[in-house]
């Protein structure tokens, strides 16, 4: 027989009690989820604005080393013995016109040792401009430790606005004190970085020093720029810490309770910190706290209520009617309490009992309500909800979200949550159903669904947008025949009259001919802003002839512009590039690049006039598009977006040889693959392949060097441009790197062309001989092409000659390149050299090669390139195996 404890008997004869022990444990959960739900809210806005910070902390730190390299460089030239001896023009273009400037510059300047300004980026004649009695020069002037120095906010003398000047010393040979080097950066860059950002409301931004002066805040208040921060939270945690976040009960600036997370930037002495209003960071939380408190609430009441019914029915069913009386009672308390909108229906729809809550929300009395209907609610054309599955006992509880009006005619939308209840006996017996007000939440999805397809500025739709409506109406071509146009829309004069009259004007000016643009097209026509001074026009069903019209009068338009601005008024104009969408059109991207060739072909050609694509004019943009591609160059290797791809080279006898020619690919922001030809050109006519070259031994011996020990008759070649070869430090460069990868030399093999060599022979041999001392070979690129090939052979002693793949490609069907690949195999073999066939298309081509004797044979018949790390990965496991 089991026996009871006194408390298990107490539990057990009182129902009660049992239920008063459930409820407590049941609001103990719910307090721990409210609790955990607080926290969840807290994780997710600190890790929100880590993700802001770094992502700001970046964009600034990346921006600031610009500015510190570019203050070396103009040291390092100032510095250079006859520097002072070259004209005043000469210096100010060896200073300024190569120097790495960015957008927000506000001036880049040199100073003496008495303050006076030598040389100026924005003034031909600085010499009425002396610095001596600001602290950035002070500074500098007392100390030779200062190093890089960060100014506090500066208003400028000369009208340049508000602005941070960053500066390095200048010293005479001596040591002494010979002036300083500086860079003004405008606040217009912080606060124009920083108002992008979603802070949410009553959200801030700050930059500060680490003496705790304040550099810069988003909300901007020019009486804050440089006071003393030092009572701010963050000096509680930093610089003990780099970067964290915290809880703070309200900022000494304003007074507000936020959230902070900081960071600092990068090794210089600032600090950015980001902080959130804590009102938004827990404001959904407390809502959502809320009504889980009120929904216990009422479970809680209604279990109670239930207890006591029970234990009264079990004693007399003569009381069952009033205790029904009662628990009624007991509930339209809790729902008249309930904050939020709660309604009683029929099962035919029909309102019997509604809360304040709900006549707050809809306007209506609760009189009113009785005589009304769900359907009287329900905006004209708008489903009614579906409460059928509810009805039939499908489901307890269904929920939607719905438009209603009020009584006053405005529309509400509401999240509406209903379920049933039942009489005695199990059926229906009316509806409870809750209204919660979302039309903020609804607004704001609206917005973001908006900004996510138009522009900010101007309202039209942004690029992405455009280039969708673009595929579009590729797309409907393809598939009806019918031909439209597209035009790219450049402005002429917006960049003076930014400079000139600000950004205010040149925004207002953008803003003007959006609100125009459509004035001059046809309903259907489809306008996009593709950034900075850039619109797109699609002019659908339209020939080329009727865009010409078209557009004409909107540069007709745009030419008769005089916009005025303050006390000047300014003319406008603009260059107008069409091209035409057929089904032939191959791409999107490939009509976008035609109409940007035909603006440009129109801004070749003076500007202020209409230009229809034609082929030929690709050339003549060529040179201007190889700039572009030099920009992308530098900063595809500064965030490492280039990548190494391998072609296996195979043995025609021993299979046991294997070999890989290392190729590099670019790739774009957009994660797509550009090949070398379209960069390498422009790398060379920029003198950026010397930097490519050393990247791809770099990256080439690093990635050997984590696959572990290769066979070691396995061989990597890598391909060598004319700078490299011509470049005394190569041999060097290559040598330390080795040494740091821990990779045998023998493995490498360098492959030059004649093109590469014929530049500088004496430097050329003396690299290639110092490649071969170090023990890798050398291999002869497109051996045969040059009249002097063989003259070569004499020169350079080489271990491979790769034969052209001009001579390879047909021999199978071609006589003559059958003798010429046989001979310059037979000449290698009696110089003791190897040889590679290039272009092996297939296998007949293969055994010919094999046949004749060649060492070694390549194409894509054998291997088309793949990424090198997964290929040596691969290389690796067939090993183990």
């Amino acid at each position: 027989m089991i026996s009871l404890s006194q408390p298990e008997k107490l539990i057990a004869r009182n129902p009660v009690l049992n239920v008063v022990v459930l409820a407590a444990v049941f609001n103990l959960l719910c307090v721990a989820l409210i609790y955990d739900a607080r926290g969840n809210a807290h994780d997710q806005a600190k890790a929100s604005s880590s993700n802001l910070v770094a992502s700001v902390s970046r964009d600034i730190s990346r921006n600031i080393e610009i500015i510190d390299l570019t203050i070396q460089r103009i040291i390092g030239r100032v510095s250079q013995p006859d520097f002072s001896q070259l004209g005043s023009e000469l210096q100010r273009q060896l200073l300024f016109d190569q120097v790495a400037t960015a957008q927000y510059f506000a001036a880049i300047a040199v100073a003496d040792e008495k303050g006076r300004i030598k040389h100026h980026s924005r003034f031909m004649s600085p010499e009425i401009i002396n610095v001596a009695k600001n602290q950035y020069f002070t500074v500098h002037r007392d100390s030779a430790d200062v190093g890089f120095y960060v100014s506090l906010p500066i208003k400028s003398s000369v009208g340049l606005g508000w602005g941070l000047v960053f500066s390095r010393r200048l010293s005479h040979p001596d040591g002494r004190f010979a002036g300083i080097a500086y860079v003004s950066l405008s606040l217009d860059y912080f606060t124009d970085l920083f108002r992008k950002m979603d802070l949410g409301s009553n959200g801030s931004m700050s930059l500060m020093r680490a003496d705790k002066k304040l550099l810069v805040r988003e909300p901007f208040n020019e009486k804050q720029l440089g006071i003393d921060v030092s009572k701010a939270e963050i000096y509680r945690y930093y610089p003990e810490h780099r970067s964290g976040s915290f809880e703070a009960s309200s900022s000494p600036l304003d007074g507000v309770p936020r959230l902070y997370t900081f960071t600092q930037i990068g090794e210089f002495p600032i600090i950015l910190n980001v902080g959130r209003s804590l009102d938004d960071v827990y404001g959904v939380w407390q809502s959502r706290a809320l009504t889980i408190g009120a929904i216990v609430l009422m479970l809680t009441g209604a279990m109670m209520a239930l207890a006591l019914s029970l234990r009264r029915e079990l004693r007399r069913r003569r009381a069952a009617h009033q205790e029904a009386l009662h628990n009624e009672a007991l509930f339209r308390g809790a729902m008249k309490g309930a904050g939020i909108g709660t309604a009683l229906l029929q099962l035919d729809g029909t309102v019997f009992k509604v809360n304040p809550a709900f006549c707050g929300l809809f306007g209506f009395s609760e009189k009113e309500m009785l005589s009304k209907t769900v359907t009287d609610l329900t905006v004209p054309g708008d489903d009614l909800p579906n409460d059928g599955p509810l009805l039939r006992g499908e489901i307890d509880v269904i929920e939607s979200e719905q438009r209603l009006k009020r009584k006053d005619g405005t529309e509400v939308w509401v999240f509406r949550s209903a379920s049933l209840l039942r009489d005695e006996i199990g059926r229906p017996a009316y509806m409870i159903v809750q209204y919660q007000d979302i039309t903020a939440r609804r607004e704001a999805e609206e917005r973001l669904r908006y900004s996510a397809t138009h522009d900010e500025l101007t309202g039209l739709l942004n690029r992405s947008a455009f280039e969708q409506r673009l595929e579009e109406a590729l797309a409907e071509s393809r598939n009806t025949g019918i031909k439209h146009a597209l035009a790219f829309v450049d402005l002429d004069r917006l960049k003076f009259i930014n400079d000139s009259a600000g950004h205010a004007a040149g925004d207002a000016l953008l803003r003007g001919v959006a609100g125009a643009l459509p004035g001059y097209l046809r309903e259907a026509d489809v306008i996009g802003r593709l950034g900075g001074d850039e619109f797109g026009i699609i002019l659908l069903g339209c020939s080329l002839d009727d865009a010409r019209a078209i557009l004409e009068e909107v540069n007709a338009a745009a030419s008769a512009i005089q916009f005025p601005w303050g006390d000047r008024s300014y003319s406008v104009g603009a260059s107008i590039g069409v091209a035409e969408i057929t089904p032939s059109t191959p791409s999107t991207s490939a009509v976008l690049a035609q109409a940007d060739v035909a603006c440009l072909t129109a801004k070749m050609a003076g500007r202020n006039r209409v230009s229809i694509y034609r082929p030929e004019q690709s050339e003549a943009v060529d040179r201007h598009r190889e700039i572009g591609v030099a920009a992308g160059i530098r900063l595809a290797l500064e965030e490492g977006r280039f990548l190494l791809f391998a072609q296996r080279i195979v043995a025609c006898a021993d299979l046991a040889q294997d070999r890989y020619e290392i190729l590099v690919r670019m790739v774009d922001r957009d994660g797509a693959i550009i090949p070398p030809s379209v960069f390498i050109p422009a790398a060379e006519r920029y003198d950026l392949i010397r930097d490519i070259d050393r990247w791809v031994v770099q990256e080439a011996l690093s990635v050997v060097g984590r696959a572990g020990d290769l066979n070691r008759l396995t061989r990597i070649h890598l391909n060598l441009s004319a700078a490299s070869i011509g470049d005394a430090s190569f041999v060097a460069y290559v040598r330390e790197v080795l040494e740091n990868s821990g990779v045998a030399p023998e493995i490498l093999a360098f492959e030059i062309t004649e093109t590469a060599v014929i530049s500088n022979m004496a430097v050329a041999a003396t690299t290639v001989g110092g490649l071969r001392e170090m023990g890798c070979q050398i291999a002869l690129d497109d051996f045969g092409v040059g009249l002097s090939s063989f003259n070569y052979l004499r020169q350079f002693p080489v271990d491979i000659v790769k034969i052209d793949g001009s001579f390879v490609l047909n021999m199978t069907t071609n006589a003559v390149d059958r003798y010429i690949v046989r001979s310059i195999h037979q000449i290698a073999q009696e110089l003791g050299a190897q040889t590679v066939a290039e272009f092996v298309k297939d296998q007949a081509t293969f055994e010919l090669v094999s046949s004749m004797g060649l060492t070694f044979a390549q194409g894509y018949a054998i291997h088309r390139p793949e990424p090198f790390d997964a290929l040596l990965a691969d290389h690796a496991t067939k090993a183990e195996l």
